[in-house]
């Protein structure tokens, strides 16, 4: 049997003498692990295929259960993000994230449509690339059932002082009295995380935001999904460096 799906590359694997192993996101049929035959010889066709952030038209054959790319048309190729450190370990992350939380045969056309923005963002604008993975991650966050709830300036009419905590168990910035499970956090992050929510948000309060969102995103994904997040981690490190 034969598929067409529009999908991008979260992951490859060297297998055999030329050939690899993809592991793809395609919005209709979510996580796919796909052989391709052929791609490490220097003339290979689909050779772009089976880059990473590759984003294409995927051409499937199907056989107990099993996938093989015979063809891909495509999209973009995303390749510039090979070309900075910071993007590509930003690029790194919002694949990791996908693979954290993607099952096999679900409908995620939602969070495929963020993973493409987010790695547009990345490869395509002078965006922030901590502003971008945050951005990203909200989305998916929200769509494997574990939702930031950032609604607590609505909730205190604008005045939240400097004594956040955020809640893992509800996801949720709060008071140190209303946390049942969490820790500290900063005004800074929960305003940069507004910021990259697409809500109101206070431009004085941005200050060294961007990495703490990053570890506070980092720690609450790892928590509800129990993964290690090695490629957020790394980016947090360089944004530490830096």
């Amino acid at each position: 049997m034969e598929i067409k799906t529009e999908a991008i590359v979260l992951q490859t694997i060297d297998y055999k003498d030329n050939d690899k192993l993809l592991t793809l996101f395609s919005p209709s049929l979510g996580r796919i692990t796909a052989g391709i035959r052929g791609v490490k010889k220097p003339t290979a066709k689909l050779a772009f295929s089976a880059q990473p952030f590759c984003f294409a038209e995927y051409i499937l054959a199907e056989k107990g259960g099993r996938y093989t790319v015979t063809n891909a048309y495509l999209h973009e190729s995303f390749f510039s993000l090979r070309c900075d450190i910071v993007r590509f370990y930003a690029a790194c992350a919002m694949a990791e994230t996908c693979l954290t939380i993607l099952y096999e045969n679900e409908d995620y056309e939602g969070l495929f449509v963020a993973l493409i923005e987010g790695l547009k963002s990345l490869a395509l604008t002078d965006d922030d690339p901590a502003e971008a993975v945050a951005a990203f991650a909200i989305v998916a966050l929200r769509e494997s059932g574990y939702p930031l709830d950032l609604g607590f300036l609505e909730e205190c009419e604008g005045d939240i002082g400097d004594k956040l905590w955020f809640d893992f168990a509800d996801g949720k910035f709060t008071t140190f009295d209303r946390c049942t499970q969490g820790e500290r956090a900063s005004v800074s992050t929960y305003h940069t995380l507004r910021k990259c929510a697409g809500l109101a948000y206070r431009e004085d309060a941005l200050s060294g935001g961007r990495k703490r969102a990053l570890r506070l995103i980092r720690a609450y994904l790892s928590e509800k999904t129990e993964s290690k997040l090695d490629n957020l981690g790394e980016l947090i490190r360089l944004y530490e460096e830096n």
